[in-house]
């Protein structure tokens, strides 16, 4: 019997699916989850429209399954009787020049943010709002993410069977995550974070040692509880001087866990906004027939540049049914990649997106398998995995920009300092 593996896209989709589908559904109903607290919404037949939404997931997972399983599943087999692996550090124990070349410009950019922001008082207090902190300026703090190509790359390098890994270069490995990340959080987004630290788990379990299922649910767990300590500090300490999620419970750790609930159900609700949508569409807003989609596109242009640049599926969502939110605070709600499909074409966007997603991800997952020592290969498929989340709660043009910010650079470095090896692949 084949072992299920718990990093797979498949699994993770399930995963996803069951927390941001089925276990919000009693909190949703019951008016106690995340969402309900801070998203106020008028249902016309709240039940119906839920059970309408649960089903959309339903079908969308579906087509996902199927189309991943066409794709992935079965012997892998090469066209060719070689292939070309890219390998960091086959050769040589020193850190390729091109970590210094990518490092230098996510230095650049960090330096250039914290000049325009006006000091590094001024970056620390805008980490609580950087929608608006960062207006004009969003590519500037996007070159940060370049420390991120690096790690990655440089956790290849470490984990090649070719090589044995030093204790100094582990070492000297473990500081320049840490600095790392202590940047990234500068920028207040606890994706980024969140991207790159799955990213190098997933380098872990098929480079070092899988996890098994259990393993990455406590992982999971404690990530996210990390990201939520990192949460209260930037949006509460830091803006009001004091812990505001202390309200919600008699002691500390009551109002903790209370607050950790609301934030789950308030992030993994895709439930929640797919109800709003079958609830109000089309006759509170009208579908957009592929306009989000084309922001995959538009939103490299700046704004200074396209004053009429059209919103991302967050903004018309929020704007359509929670227009103060966006006007006073700066703040919009994704819809998921399967709200904005249904945004645009219904029930057939659904579908589509679903077998679309599937083929990707499984592509993806088909050639990890077929090349697990080329570092392109599973650098890429790391990333785009641990984006997969993201791509499922938040919507399709922001996450692909902040995929492409990570993976360009990471490409450059393994196109520049590489070694290639010629191969004979065996079938698996």
């Amino acid at each position: 019997m084949r072992r299920v593996d718990p990093f797979s896209p498949l699994s993770l989709m399930m995963a996803f699916f069951i927390g941001g589908v089925l276990l919000p559904l009693y909190p949703f109903l019951s008016q106690e989850d995340g969402f309900s607290q801070f998203w106020r919404f008028d249902f016309s037949d709240q039940s119906a429209a839920a059970l309408q939404a649960v089903l959309g997931y339903g079908v969308a997972v579906l087509c996902f399954s199927i189309s991943y399983i066409a794709v992935s599943g079965g012997r892998t087999r090469s066209v060719a009787p070689a292939r070309i692996l890219r390998c960091l550090g086959f050769r040589s124990r020193r850190l390729p020049l091109s970590f210094y070349v990518i490092g230098g410009i996510a230095t650049a950019g960090l330096l250039l943010t914290i000049h325009l922001q006006g000091g590094f008082d001024e970056v620390l207090a805008a980490a609580s709002d950087r929608t608006r902190a960062s207006a004009g300026m969003n590519f500037i703090v996007l070159l940060q993410n370049a420390y991120l190509s690096v790690g990655v790359a440089w956790a290849l390098m470490l984990s090649n069977r070719h090589r044995l890994a030093s204790r100094k270069s582990l070492l000297l490995f473990s500081i320049y995550f840490l600095v790392s990340v202590a940047i990234i959080a500068l920028q207040g987004a606890k994706a980024t974070i969140f991207v790159y630290i799955l990213a190098l788990a997933i380098i872990w379990h098929y480079r070092v040692r899988p996890f098994a299922a259990w393993k990455l649910l406590v992982f999971g767990v404690l990530l996210f509880v990390l990201l939520m300590v990192y949460h209260v500090i930037k949006q509460e300490y830091l803006v009001l001087g004091h812990f505001a999620f202390t309200a919600y419970g008699d002691t500390v750790v009551s109002a903790f866990l209370k607050f950790l609930f609301l934030q789950f159900t308030g992030n993994m609700m895709q439930l929640q906004t797919m109800t709003v949508l079958m609830d109000a569409m089309p006759h509170q807003m009208q579908f957009e027939y592929g306009r989000t989609l084309l922001m995959i596109f538009l939103i490299w242009i700046p704004s200074a540049l396209y004053p009429a640049k059209p919103l991302t599926a967050p903004g018309i969502f929020t704007m359509a049914f929670w227009p103060v939110a966006w006007l006073n605070e700066g703040t919009t709600l994704p819809p998921g990649f399967f709200g904005e499909m249904y945004m645009n074409f219904g029930w057939f966007g659904l579908v589509g997106g679903g077998l679309v997603a599937g083929f990707l991800y499984g592509c993806s997952y088909r050639a990890v398998r077929a090349r697990p020592d080329c570092d392109l290969t599973l650098g890429r498929h790391a990333l785009f995995v641990s984006l997969l989340l993201h791509y499922f709660r938040g919507e399709a043009a922001s996450v692909t920009v902040l995929f492409l910010t990570i993976y360009v650079p990471f490409w450059l470095t393994i196109k520049l300092s590489a070694t290639r090896l010629r191969i004979t692949p065996a079938a698996s």
